[in-house]
């Protein structure tokens, strides 16, 4: 009698356990099917510099001031579900090259920017060896500080003496030109101007000289004064 109830016991645990696992199959069905849905009806964004795209995400060391290097990534800056006409930080993304001539003259451009837009955009550089083999960290800090370097600007010019102001934002590393090369810049300096979610809302290729958004500061004009 004992051995029948035992038995008849085991048969009800054994379609119980059962009864789960196939519960749990079937919910991960569901899931499965769920997930391709939301694949197909809401893609991966469209990651690149256009305007209208996401820009890359930028992962590596800045230096900020007279602070030490630290961990930088460009995705800390953004807010992926901010929405338009909510409160946000526009972002200024420069990319130069201590030893590039125009990059030297752009730095009094970039200081005159920060003073006029620093409190309400988020100003970023990121710093490349395009033009020469011997670029350092060292060489990096002097120019975004002014300080005492010889080697700047095509290895003419000491770097405190570059035009403009020092330079108190983020200086990111790239030197070995990773995010240059996934940007696929055409060169130095360029700049582009990111919505507070990232998107590219302001290419400087693509406003060529003659354009009334070719400058930097007419475009941040046109997207705060669109923004507000």
């Amino acid at each position: 009698m004992n051995n029948r109830k035992l038995h008849s016991r085991s048969i009800v645990t054994d379609e119980n356990a059962d009864a789960r696992i196939g519960a749990f199959m079937v919910m991960s069905a569901i899931l499965t099917v769920l997930l391709i849905l939301i694949w197909y009806i809401a893609p991966p964004p469209n990651v690149g510099i256009k305007e209208g795209q996401l820009a890359p995400d930028i992962i590596g060391e800045s230096h900020t001031g007279t602070g030490g290097w630290e961990d930088f990534r460009l995705y800390d800056y953004i807010n992926h579900s901010w929405v338009e006409g909510e409160s946000g930080t526009f972002i200024l993304l420069q990319f130069m090259d201590t030893d590039c001539p125009h990059c030297w003259s752009d730095a009094f451009e970039m200081s005159s920017l920060y003073e006029e837009f620093g409190d309400e955009v988020a100003f970023i550089t990121v710093s490349v060896a395009m033009l020469s083999s011997s670029h350092s960290r060292a060489e990096t800090v002097a120019f975004q500080t002014l300080s005492d370097f010889e080697g700047c600007n095509k290895d003419n010019s000491n770097c405190q003496d570059r035009p403009g102001g020092e330079h108190v934002w983020p200086y990111v590393d790239d030197l070995d030109l990773r995010a240059f090369n996934q940007y696929n810049l055409p060169g130095v300096p360029f700049h582009l101007i990111l919505s507070p979610d990232g998107i590219v809302v302001w290419n400087s290729a693509e406003h060529p000289q003659g354009d009334p958004l070719h400058k930097p500061q007419q475009a941040l004009y046109a997207v705060l004064g669109g923004s507000n």
